[in-house]
């Protein structure tokens, strides 16, 4: 018998089928989203953050910017799962298509982040829109 490993795509899939038969399960339905360019699906999710701009930089893989953010709180939106809640006091690496070249590292902003999906590239990312000085 020839048995292959299962490629990164096939698991992503399947992870997309767990999750949405686990919500179908518990009775909570949960729009899909596909914000990103490659149009890959993920669970609608959001928070809105404040944090210290780390830097700021061009993005080759997607989305034009990329915005590293000292998290310094995170709030709930809604019902919707909150992708930065255990993400206070790290810093993340945001994609973004926003115009940022004006942020500053060390600037404070608030702004909302949730993840979004591009398969195969460059996959699952924090995404990050709507930044306002904090």
């Amino acid at each position: 018998m020839n048995i292959r490993p299962a490629t990164p795509i096939a698991l992503l899939s399947a992870a997309f089928v767990l999750v949405a038969c686990s919500t179908k399960a518990t009775g909570t339905t949960r729009a899909a989203t596909s914000p990103g360019p490659g149009g890959g699906l993920v669970v609608q999710s959001d928070s809105i953050i404040t944090g210290k701009v780390v830097a700021v930089r061009s993005s080759a893989t997607g989305y034009p910017w990329q915005v590293d953010v000292l998290v310094q709180s995170s709030q709930d939106v809604g019902t919707l799962p909150n992708p930065t809640k255990d993400k206070i006091g790290q810093t993340v690496t945001f994609y973004t298509s926003d115009n940022v070249g004006s942020l500053l590292a060390g600037q404070v902003i608030t702004a909302h982040a949730k993840y979004v999906g591009d398969v195969p590239k460059p996959g699952i990312v924090p995404y990050i829109s709507d930044m306002k000085p904090g």
